[in-house]
C-alpha cells in the first residue's frame, strides 16, 4: 500500500492558473484533506483546475489553527455540511464554533490516533508561538515504504516531529518527511544545527515546502542533493 499526496496550495505553483501565496493544502488519496490553505476561493479554484471535486472530500485534518491552513475550511463546509474535520483539543473556541455552526462534526485527539487504515495523526504536540500556546498535529502514513510525516507548519520543531514520530511507532528510520517546517526565519547558524540534527535521523526524502523558506529549502537540496523534492502546487508524490 502506498499513498499518493497532491499539492494543493502553496506559495509555487507549477502552472499560472493555479493560484499560490501564503499557506498550505495536500490531498491524500481521493478523499481526505491535510489543511485548507489561506483562503477558500483560491482553493476551491485549485481544486477546479486540478479536476478535484469538492464533494468527493470526506475528511479534513487541521494541523493547527493558524488562518493560512484554516483559510479554505468555511467554504469547503458550506458546499459539503457534515464533513468530519480532526483538530486538536487545544484549537481555538472560534474555530470550533465556525465548524459546528457549518454543521462539520469536530473530532479532537490528545494523542496518537488512526483515521484510516495506514494513516494516523499524532495529536496535540505543543508549540510556543510568539510567547503564546500553540497546538499543533502532524499526519503519518504507514505504507509499503514505510514511516512518512507531513506537517503544517511544524511550530513544535521539526526535529521534535520526527523523534516523537520514531518514538511511538519504535522505527529508526522515516521514508519521507513533507510539509512546513517553520525555518524561514532561523538565521544561518539554527539553520544549520536543524539540518545536522535532521542528517542524523535516518531520513530517505525531504520535501520542504510552505514555511520552510526559500533559503532553507535551498540548504536542504544543498544538503541532501537528490534526497530532496522541490514540490510545487499541482505536483504529486507517492508515499
Amino acid at each position: 500500500m502506498t499513498f499518493r499526496i497532491r499539492i494543493l496550495f502553496n506559495n509555487i505553483a507549477r502552472q499560472t492558473d493555479l493560484a499560490t501565496g501564503i499557506g498550505f493544502s495536500a490531498l491524500i488519496g481521493n478523499d481526505l484533506l491535510f489543511d485548507t490553505g489561506n483562503d477558500g476561493g483560491s482553493l476551491i479554484a485549485n481544486m477546479s483546475v486540478l479536476g478535484i471535486d469538492p464533494m468527493e472530500i470526506n475528511t479534513v485534518v487541521i494541523s493547527h489553527d493558524h488562518w493560512d491552513h484554516t483559510g479554505g475550511l468555511s467554504d469547503l463546509l458550506a458546499i459539503k455540511p457534515g464533513m468530519t474535520v480532526y483538530g486538536c483539543p487545544g484549537f481555538s473556541e472560534e474555530l470550533k464554533q465556525t465548524i459546528a455552526l457549518k454543521k462539520g462534526n469536530f473530532i479532537s485527539s490528545a494523542g496518537y490516533r488512526e483515521i484510516e487504515p495506514g494513516i494516523f495523526l499524532t495529536g496535540e504536540i505543543p508549540a510556543d508561538y510568539k510567547g503564546s500556546y500553540l497546538a499543533e498535529q502532524a499526519m503519518v502514513l504507514k505504507s509499503d515504504n514505510g514511516i512518512s510525516i507531513i506537517t503544517g507548519c511544524a511550530h513544535p520543531g521539526i526535529v521534535k516531529i520526527v523523534d516523537n514520530v520514531k518514538r511511538h511507532f519504535s522505527v529508526d528510520s522515516i521514508y519521507t518527511v513533507a510539509g512546513g517546517f517553520h525555518l524561514n526565519h532561523h538565521d544561518k547558524t539554527e539553520l544549520r544545527e536543524v539540518l545536522q540534527q535532521l542528517a542524523t535521523k535516518d531520513i530517505s526524502f525531504f520535501v520542504p515546502m510552505h514555511c520552510t523558506g526559500e533559503r532553507a529549502i535551498e540548504a536542504f537540496a544543498e544538503t541532501f542533493g537528490s534526497r530532496t523534492k522541490i514540490l510545487a502546487s499541482g505536483d504529486s508524490i507517492e508515499m
